[in-house]
């Protein structure tokens, strides 16, 4: 069990940690020095009962508010401490506000120093402290009267800590593994270690992750919880994890960093949240914040969807567009944080994630965000159907740590498409209506290009609506499999629209199919094909151009024509080494080793599949980002 301290500084923190466990948790030499806690410090010790707890001190100093938020964002058990001889002070409120504004709820009051105090002077100053836990909803918060000096309390404050022992033994431990990272360092012997709080799932000695979000693989080498060596870690334990991989080095780890099962790895710069302005000030639209969750800290703006600034005391949704990705998944506690004060103004947690960038209706907008702000993850699946018209399973699994297992059942009226991997639910009436909108739009189409198959599905895709491009080629093959649409190989149309190509070009195609099935991965050039056949390069160029347009070639470069079934046997190679890759990617070194097509055309096909939406590349890496199959259509 993880319990954090928090307050106004020179309250006693330190010392109070240090009279239950034995350790100053102060580490840093100018924190002895100045006698003030600086950054995160931890100490740990074993209850009467027998089981271990670990307290993380946090900073009270306002200069050290970023350090104290990467204590207590991930923490669910919080002892506020407040002296007696002072009283509530002003850090003392603003943990108080960060700790309501989070939703922290298992919150104890500890008034310290009691031993500098007269009874009467103690008894006001409970009276001070009941009055700001009223004020702040936690009325019913327990008070222990401590002093670190005599011990007077001490033993109170142990009994306290065994009655939270139940909630935390009963704490879920669903869901795929997340740990916060809050320190990293590399002792002798060890290897690289990353500290911090796992705030989901369990890890084991052994197991694969990824660093997040730079999508760095690791496997575990060795797990300490609270200091001593253990074979697994699980929700609410302090560990310390021994991690090693190809590319993981600690130059390239920060605080704020996530190390997840690689299932949840997807960094995102758009988070929608459910927030509370703190009671005299509040979030001003469009305006520029310091967003905290988790460990990390980093910049970005926040925006309302109603375009206008929040109220003092103000409850309601915002989105936060992020200056870098981040990771970041359903329930993370959030504190804002004005840009140009670095004051609080409002707090709350991630609804979603993912939020999306494309424009809706306003009201389709905020039932999708009330949707997304439900507990219950069935109806909040359910809600999000009937506010979209759609809702993406997998990515809705992801966002909130769900195990596969998850089934929120098909209401009536909607079915199941996509692929068994990324399933999306659609209702009746968004095909019809975005079925409508295909028909008219390859009608225009056709009048337009009569001589020609049809667009390419990336095309039409978007004229499904304000679908998103995966909903919408899920929706196509729907249209296509009741007969409403056709495809004929990379071009679609409507059922009663048959262009031909002339017999000449119908000979030629004979021979231009044969020349390229033989030439295998690596298709000759425009001017080498024309040679083959006896024709000019521009004259093999137009009719090249005339097979793209029926959908029967690909035009990767603009002098190289691929047929379909080339370019998926290429993304399958890409689809490949990305599966057997730890960090689920591949360099174009060895992609060209594997396709054996040179390390020019490597790079144009790569630069193809990246633009088809096949692959992302980061830095040096490409990632699959779906298969080619569903791009090619």
């Amino acid at each position: 069990m993880i319990v954090a301290l928090a307050g106004h500084v020179d309250h006693g923190k330190t010392a109070l940690i240090r009279a239950l466990t034995g350790i100053d948790a102060d580490r840093l030499p100018e924190e002895k020095k100045r006698g003030m806690t600086i950054d995160l410090g931890f100490a740990h010790t074993r209850l009467p009962s027998g089981a271990m707890v670990g307290f993380v001190d946090v900073p009270g100093h306002e200069r050290f508010l970023s350090n104290m938020l990467a204590g207590v964002l991930s923490v669910g058990t919080v002892l506020l401490v407040i002296a007696a001889d002072d009283g509530p002070m002003p850090q003392t409120r603003e943990h108080l506000s960060i700790l309501r504004l989070t939703g922290v709820t298992d919150l104890a009051c500890v008034i310290s120093k009691i031993d500098r105090v007269d009874p009467a002077r103690l008894e006001m100053a409970r009276m001070e402290i009941r009055d700001i836990l009223d004020g702040a909803g936690y009325g019913g918060a327990t008070t222990m009267d401590v002093s670190s000096v005599t011990g007077e309390g001490i033993p109170a404050v142990l009994a306290y800590l065994e009655t939270r022992l139940a909630a935390y033994q009963a704490r879920n431990i669903a869901g795929g593994f997340r740990l916060a990272i809050d320190r990293s360092f590399s002792p002798p012997g060890a290897g690289l270690v990353v500290t911090g709080t796992v705030t989901a799932g369990t890890v084991s000695v052994g197991d694969r992750l990824l660093l997040s979000p730079s999508r760095l693989a690791a496997r575990v080498r060795g797990i300490q919880v609270h200091y001593e060596a253990s074979p697994t870690a699980r929700a609410g334990d302090r560990c310390a994890l021994a991690i090693t991989g190809p590319r993981v080095e600690r130059a390239r780890l920060k605080r704020g960093d996530w190390l997840i099962d690689p299932a949840l790895h997807e960094p995102t710069q758009r988070i929608d949240v459910l927030v509370r302005a703190v009671e005299d000030r509040g979030p001003r639209h469009a305006s520029r914040v310091h967003v905290h969750f988790g460990t990390a800290g980093l910049g970005g703006r926040v925006l309302t969807p109603s375009g206008q600034d929040f109220g003092p005391g103000e409850e309601g949704f915002v989105t936060l567009a992020l200056d870098r990705p981040a990771a970041c998944l359903y329930g993370d506690r959030v504190i804002l944080r004005d840009d140009s004060t670095g004051r609080v103004v409002a707090g709350g947690h991630a609804i979603d994630p993912f939020s999306p960038g494309r424009r809706t209706r306003r009201d389709q907008r905020i039932a999708s965000l009330a949707a997304h702000a439900m507990a219950d993850p069935t109806a909040a699946f359910q809600a999000l159907l009937a506010a979209e018209g759609w809702a993406d399973l997998h990515r809705f699994s992801m966002a909130r740590n769900l195990p596969p297992t998850f089934d929120p059942g098909v209401p009536d009226g909607a079915i199941r498409i996509g692929s068994a991997a990324a399933p999306v639910l659609v209702s009746a009436e968004t095909i019809d209506r975005a079925g409508v909108s295909i028909a008219r739009h390859l009608r225009a189409w056709h009048d337009a290009h009569p001589d020609q198959m049809g667009p390419a599905r990336s095309g039409l895709a978007r004229a499904a609506g304000a679908l998103p491009p995966h909903i919408a080629e899920a929706v196509l093959e729907v249209l296509r499999e009741r007969g409403d649409i056709a495809r004929e190989g990379v071009a679609w149309r409507l059922p009663d629209h048959k262009p031909a190509l002339s017999a000449a070009d119908e000979t030629s195609w004979t021979s231009v199919s044969a020349a390229l099935t033989v030439a295998g991965l690596r298709p000759p050039r425009v001017r080498e094909l024309a040679e083959a056949m006896g024709l000019g390069p521009e004259e093999t160029e137009a009719m090249l151009r005339r097979f793209e347009r029926f959908g029967r070639l690909l035009a990767v470069a603009s002098n190289r024509f691929f047929l379909p079934e080339t370019v998926a046997a290429l993304g399958q190679i890409a689809w490949d080494l990305a599966a057997a890759s730890e960090e689920a990617g591949f360099t174009a070194a060895e992609f060209n080793k594997r396709s054996g097509i040179g390390r020019n055309l490597t790079i144009v096909v790569l630069e193809y599949l990246d633009r088809l939406g096949v692959t992302r590349r980061a830095g040096d890496l490409r990632h699959v980002v779906r298969p080619v199959s569903e791009a090619l259509g």
